[in-house]
Parts: C-alpha cells; sequence; structure tokens
C-alpha cells in the first residue's frame, strides 16, 4: 500500500524524535551518575557569609561521604557535629571561626576519616564534669591539624579514635585557676595516636590514658599542671617535646616500654618540681634529654616495679637543679651511663635516707660526668682515676632535718663539708659510688640545637636565654675536649725542632692586672747546665717558674727541647721534675706516697726502689710522712721529681725550710743529679748555694733580669751584703767585743735579744769569728742571715 510523502515525513520525524528522546533519556541518567559519583569522590561545598551555604551545619548536611567542604573566612556558631567523612577545611586570613558560645563542645567528631583543618575554634563551655571541650573526637582515623584552639576547657581530646593524627595546633586553656582547667590535650583508649608539633599553653594537662604505641614528638607546651602526664601507657615514644613552666614537667605513672628522648625539660617550679618523675614504671628508656632548672631533675619511685625489669638513663644533661636526682631508697635496677650531673646545688637526694643498691651508675667503664668530682685522669682517657662518691655532711644533715635546708649554701654548711673532707672520721656514708666517672661532660648536642632553634622563634626572653646559653656551653665543651685530647703522660712526644738550648726563654711577660711580675725575660739553658734565679722577693722567680710549668698564662714564648710550654704543656711537664718550697703530703706513708705519684706518672715498682736508693730514704718507707723531718720532707719530693726520670729538674727553694744540715744533704743529692747530666734551673736566696751548683746565674729585680753570667764570684761581684748572728759565751763581753769588731773596720751591733749581729761581704763570714778569737772571745753559735742589701751593677755579673 502506498503512502504519501506527508505521511512518511511524519513516519521519519516520529522515529526521529523517538531516537532523540532515547538519547536525552541516556544523557539524563549519565549526568546523574556521574555527579552521583562526584559526590562520593570529593565534592567541593562552599561556605562563606554569603553563601552559596552560609553556615557548616548545612553544607554537612548537604555533603556526600567523602565531599570536601571549604569555609571562607566568617564566624559560625556551634555545637558542631562531624559525623560523615568529610574533609573540612578552613580558608583566609583571618581563618574562620566556629564559635561555641561558651556552651558544652564545640566540635564533636563522629565518623572515621574525617579532616578538619584550619580553624578558629574557641569558647566552650567549663563545666569540668562534662568535659566541655574544643574538639572531641569519637572515630578512629582523624586527622585535626593546623587550627587555633582558644578559651576553650578541653583542649582536643580523643576518645576510643585510634590511628589519629593531631598535628601543629594551638591549644591555650580558660583564664581560670590550674585546678578548674581541664586537659590541654587528653587521650583514652586511643592506640597508635600521633600528637607531633602541637602547642599547648594555660591548661591542665597533656594526659595520655590506656593509649599504647602513641607518639608524642615535637611539641611546646607550658604553664600547665603535668606538661606530660601517663597513666597505664604501654609502648609509647616521647620525643623531642619541650616542656617548661609546668608544676611538673613530665611525670610517667604505672606504664611500661616507654621512650623518653631528646626532650627538653625546664621550669618545673610546683610544689613538687619534678623535671621528669617515675612512679611504677617498667622498662623506661631516657635518652638524651635536657633537664635544666627544675626544683627536682630526675624523681624514682619504684621505677622499675617488676623484678624482670630494667631502667635506662643514658646521655641526659641534668642542670643548674636544685636537686640534680631523688630517688627513694628502694629503688633499683636502673642503669645510668654517659649522663652529665652539671651543677646542681644537690646533685643526689635519697628520700627518707639510707643508702642506693641494685643500681648501676657505669657500663663497660663508662660512668657519668658530675661538676663536682674531684679526682684526676693520669692515663688521659677521659675517664677519673677515682670513684665519684657522692658524699657531703651537710646533705646528710638536710636529709635527716629537713629545716637544716635554710642553710643550704650557707658559710656553715660550706665549712662542715669543708671539715668532712679534711677529717675523714665525720665523713658520711656515700649515697651513690660512680666508679668510672667521665672528666669532660657528653653534652646531647643535637638535643641543644633544637632547643635554640625552637628558642630562636619565641618572644619568651628566659628561654631564648637558656637556648643560647645551653648551645655556649656545647661550643665550650667541645672545644675542650678538641683542646685537651686524651693522650697518656708516657705518650711518645711530638718531634721538637731542632735547638741547641734544652730550654728557651723569649720575652715573656706575665701581668697581674697592671703590675708586672715579669716583663720581657729572656734567656737560654743549655742541655746539662745548672742555672740559678736569684733575687729578692717578689723579683719574679717563682712567677717565671709556673710560666713554665703552664700554670699561668703568659705572653711570650717558653720552649723545653723544642716543645712549646704552651700548645705542647703535657709534653714540657712529662720531661720536667718539679720540687717546690715546701710539698703537701697526705697522710699516708713514704710508701704509699711514692706508690700513689708512680701510679700518676705510670712507672713501675722498679723505679719507685731505685728513687728511694738515690735519695736515701729506704730506712723511711714504712714511716707516715707527718714523722719526717724538713729535710726527709724534701728528699721525698725530690723522690717524686724523680720517678718518671726526667732530664730537666726544676727546684723553687727547695732548702728554705731546712737547717744548715739538711741543707748540706739535699744538696749534695743535687750535685750528684748534675753530674749525671740532668739540666736544673732553681732559685734561692743563699749565695753560698748558688756558688756551690750553679754554673750560671741569673738575677732578677722588679721581673726584669737584670744580669747574667757566671755563679762562681758572682755575690762578690753584686756586692752583696751577709748579715752573721754570733751568740758570746760570756754574754758580758758583748760591748768589748762590739768595739775589737768596730776597731777591725766590721759594721756590728746589738740587737734586741742581746745578740751580736755583723754585716760582711757575702765571701767573709769567718772574718768577725777570727776576729774575736784573736782577742780572747769565744763565739759558741753562730747564724747566717742575709739582709737584704743589694747593689745590681749595670751590665754582667
Amino acid at each position: 500500500m502506498s503512502r504519501s510523502p506527508n505521511q512518511r515525513r511524519k513516519r521519519a520525524g516520529a522515529r526521529y524524535w523517538g531516537l532523540g528522546g532515547v538519547l536525552a533519556l541516556l544523557l539524563a541518567l549519565f549526568w546523574v551518575n556521574a555527579a552521583a559519583a562526584q559526590g562520593q569522590s570529593g565534592d567541593v561545598l562552599v561556605v562563606s557569609p554569603n553563601g552559596p551555604y552560609r553556615t557548616i551545619a548545612a553544607a554537612l548536611a548537604a555533603a556526600p561521604e567523602g565531599a570536601t567542604i571549604e569555609v571562607r573566612g566568617g564566624v559560625y556558631p556551634g555545637p558542631l557535629v562531624i559525623d560523615k567523612r568529610v574533609t573540612l577545611v578552613g580558608v583566609g586570613d583571618p581563618p574562620p571561626v566556629i564559635d561555641g558560645g561558651g556552651r558544652g563542645t564545640v566540635v564533636h567528631i563522629r565518623a572515621a576519616g574525617v579532616r578538619l583543618r584550619g580553624f578558629v575554634v574557641r569558647n566552650s563551655g567549663d563545666d569540668l564534669e562534662r568535659e566541655e571541650t574544643g574538639v572531641l573526637i569519637t572515630a578512629p582515623d582523624v586527622l585535626v591539624e593546623d587550627n587555633h584552639l582558644v578559651d576553650v576547657l578541653f583542649g582536643i581530646e580523643l576518645k576510643n579514635a585510634p590511628r589519629s593524627i593531631v598535628r601543629r595546633n594551638l591549644v591555650r586553656g580558660k583564664a581560670l585557676p590550674v585546678a578548674r582547667r581541664g586537659d590541654g590535650i587528653k587521650l583514652w583508649y586511643s592506640e597508635g595516636v600521633l600528637l607531633e608539633g602541637n602547642r599547648v599553653e594555660a591548661a591542665r594537662d597533656v594526659v595520655l590514658w590506656f593509649s599504647p604505641n602513641t607518639t608524642l614528638r615535637g611539641n611546646t607546651i607550658r604553664d600547665g599542671r603535668y606538661g606530660v602526664h601517663t597513666m597505664y601507657l604501654d609502648s609509647g615514644r616521647i620525643e623531642g617535646n619541650l616542656l617548661a613552666d609546668n608544676a611538673v614537667g613530665a611525670f610517667l605513672m604505672y606504664s611500661r616500654g616507654l621512650e623518653f628522648i631528646g626532650n627538653t625539660v625546664t621550669r618545673s617550679r610546683g610544689p613538687s618540681g619534678y623535671g621528669f618523675g617515675l612512679k611504677d614504671v617498667d622498662g623506661v628508656v631516657a635518652r638524651d634529654n635536657l633537664i635544666v632548672n627544675n626544683h627536682v631533675g630526675i624523681y624514682l619511685d619504684n621505677s622499675p616495679v617488676s623484678l624482670d625489669a630494667q631502667g635506662l638513663f643514658e646521655g641526659n644533661l641534668i642542670a643548674f637543679n636544685d636537686v640534680g636526682i631523688t630517688l627513694l631508697p628502694m629503688v633499683q635496677r636502673n642503669t645510668f651511663s654517659g649522663n652529665t650531673f652539671w651543677e646542681n646545688v644537690e646533685q643526689v637526694h635519697i628520700q627518707g635516707g639510707g643508702q642506693l643498691r641494685g643500681n648501676l651508675w657505669a657500663v663497660a667503664g663508662r660512668g657519668n660526668f658530675w661538676s663536682d668530682y674531684t679526682g684526676y685522669d693520669a692515663d688521659g682517657d677521659g675517664i677519673g682515676d677515682l670513684p665519684y662518691r657522692a658524699e657531703r655532711l651537710f646533705e646528710d644533715l638536710m636529709a635527716r632535718q629537713p629545716t637544716l635546708r635554710i642553710y643550704l649554701m650557707s658559710p656553715a654548711a660550706l665549712a662542715l663539708d669543708l671539715a668532712a673532707r679534711a677529717f675523714p672520721v665525720v665523713k658520711p656514708a656515700p649515697k651513690l659510688v660512680d666508679p668510672s666517672p667521665l672528666m669532660r661532660p657528653a653534652l646531647p648536642t643535637q638535643t641543644l640545637e633544637a632547643l635554640k632553634a625552637n628558642a630562636s622563634t619565641q618572644t619568651n626572653g628566659w628561654l631564648l636565654m637558656t637556648g643560647m646559653l645551653l648551645t655556649a656551653l656545647a661550643a665550650v665543651v667541645a672545644f675542650g675536649r678538641r683542646a685537651a685530647l686524651p693522650e697518656t703522660v708516657r705518650a711518645a712526644p711530638t718531634a721538637p725542632a731542632e735547638t741547641k738550648a734544652g730550654l728557651e726563654v723569649r720575652a715573656v711577660t706575665k701581668r697581674y692586672g697592671a703590675v708586672a711580675a715579669l716583663e720581657d725575660v729572656s734567656f737560654d739553658i743549655m742541655p746539662g747546665e745548672a742555672v740559678a734565679l736569684w733575687g729578692p722577693n717578689g723579683a719574679g722567680k717563682t712567677t717565671l717558674i709556673k710560666c713554665l710549668l703552664g700554670l699561668v698564662n703568659y705572653t711570650g714564648e717558653i720552649r723545653l727541647a723544642g716543645l712549646d710550654a704552651r700548645r705542647q704543656g703535657r709534653e714540657v711537664r712529662a720531661r720536667v721534675g718539679y720540687v717546690p718550697q715546701e710539698m703537701a703530703f697526705h697522710d699516708m706513708s713514704v710508701a704509699e706516697t711514692l706508690a700513689f705519684y708512680a701510679r700518676l706518672k705510670r712507672v713501675g715498682r722498679e723505679r719507685v726502689e731505685a728513687v728511694l736508693a738515690q735519695t736515701g730514704l729506704e730506712a723511711q718507707v714504712d714511716k707516715p710522712v707527718s714523722a719526717l723531718s724538713g729535710g726527709m720532707k724534701q728528699r721525698l719530693a725530690l723522690a717524686i721529681a724523680l720517678l718518671a726520670d726526667p732530664p730537666f729538674l726544676v727546684l723553687d727553694e727547695p732548702t728554705a725550710n731546712l737547717d744548715a744540715a739538711g741543707r748540706a744533704e739535699f744538696l749534695g743529692l743535687v750535685s750528684a743529679l748534675k753530674r749525671r747530666g740532668v739540666t736544673i734551673l732553681f732559685s734561692s736566696h743563699r749565695p753560698e748555694e748558688v756558688e756551690a751548683l750553679a754554673d750560671r746565674v741569673i738575677v732578677l729585680r722588679a721581673g726584669r733580669v737584670v744580669a747574667e753570667g757566671l755563679a762562681a764570684g758572682f755575690a762578690a761581684r753584686l756586692g752583696l751584703q751577709t748579715g752573721v748572728r754570733l751568740r758570746l759565751a760570756q754574754p758580758e763581753l758583748l760591748q768589748a767585743a762590739l768595739a775589737r769588731l768596730t776597731e777591725d773596720g766590721l759594721a756590728a751591733r746589738i740587737n734586741g735579744s742581746g745578740t751580736l749581729v755583723v754585716t760582711v761581704g757575702a765571701g767573709e763570714k769567718a772574718r768577725p769569728i777570727r776576729a774575736l778569737e784573736r782577742a780572747g772571745i769565744t763565739v759558741t753559735d753562730f747564724e747566717v742571715e742575709q739582709n737584704g742589701t743589694y747593689e745590681y751593677p749595670g751590665s754582667g755579673a
């Protein structure tokens, strides 16, 4: 059947429009599905005072799961409940504000995977019972970062919110007394949480309850009660935090397996004032922390509590605290190694008294640095050769009577401690013994650098000063470590520069303020030569010897065997035997004294026996030093000087306190050393000693060399006058003796004690005795004295 053209056009149009409708329907379905898919994968809903959404709550109601809500400025009311997985981002400067209106919790996150970033959250309620909070999280895997929470009772609280992250937030509590505040950050049954880079101020605590594997890293927590407080926390890490101006810095309780590493704890000055406290904690590791300027640096109570648990304290700086570390007497199974206890008023305190047992204060021969250690390090290995003992009498008295603390650092307290050191019978039992004390501080430099970086961004003056001071302290210690590299007394010496002189002194000057003790002193001493320093008191003789020994600073140059006495002082002193005018000895026998110094000089028993024979002390070995005569004590001092068999001997007025027989014996010993080729430099007031022992004499006056030449006859060339005191067998002949001496041209007088005093030239001491013998007047005793008159020539002696 044929159709008209109009019919054919209508059927074609129907087919066309039918196909178009199907296509339109398909396109509509596609866009609906695409829109739904886009909503699932991250729609961006915009909230601002001008829309399209004017409240955050409206945008939340419209947002699909996974959407992003971007809030651009404005102030929005709370409370806000987030019960779907969204990302809520605050944009703008100033940032958008969520204001709780002073009632309840401001933001409550109840959905997993929520992201909250870039808001000011403020003005929560202040009901402690209801724990009204800035941001409350009760879902897992939540991220809260870069927000400011201000005027909130509790800051950020996580309850059953495992694996959540709280990062770079500022939390500032309400202006309330500490007891009325809530916690800045609180964890409750939330495992694996990361708290990082937050700043918490003027809150109560940052407290972690029943939340294993928590990491608290890089936070600043200030002006609270407990900076960090853990309760029943297992396997957590507290690292790189700054805890400042809290009543207690960090207090860990009923926990185990915690690491406390690289933190700075300072100015904990509450009633207890603990910087870092532990109670019933097992397996703590505390390493590389700065615990500075607290009432008590470290406090240990029943930690560890389990018999199979240990505690490790390593590499910490505990400095400038009232008490460095307080322990209860039953505390055991802790190890302390490589820590620095620096200038704490009281280094160690045992709460309740008693002694510590069962703790280790050294590991593998490495103990701790104690700033009040008074021992020595003979072999230069950086470890003290005597144990450190915490034993101060006044501290012991304070432990028994705490009210005595008011006298701490007073002259009376210092006098008691001095008496205890001088008279060991009153010395208390040591609170602890560190068998291997460090000679140099071991500072946690990375923690110091982190503190410095943190302090440089702070406006708080004391924090900036603390950071700079401790960093400078680290630099000083590091410089000291480089300047005193370990080397033993008997180490192979540096190869000396070629020189003919044994000792070279060039332009040495030493001043004490405006007074010149030495002024441009120069001379040489050849190997094997004996040279005397001559001059009145104050001429500079002893000061010059101290310069040679490295005991005082000076300008100029001193070289011994080519070695610089300033830069290579240890090697120079290893070549020098030194005998002072009067040596102070310990309360030991001769044998014990020589054994003590032999250990210091690292010489064996054979050398000790050789020195005993050389100095004639074999018969005195078992005598107490206090029972020796003055001459024997000087022999012992010489024996000590000779232990290391030095090629150079320095003697400072060695016979000043000896009688004539003692002087003669001592000079005989020194003369024997000279004949063996030992180079000798000595000072003396006695011209007869100089002429008997020295090859040359150097005359000093007012710190300058005024004459130098051969020792033989030097007293006559100087015009040196000597006084001779004479005692007569018949005192009634004093006037006749005076008249006879005057007739012979001698200057004589009678002093107030009835003794005849005659002034003669240095080589004429026997002249007045012979004159009186010729007159029949008997002299029963005489004594030579120097009357102090000198005539210095202008050229060499």
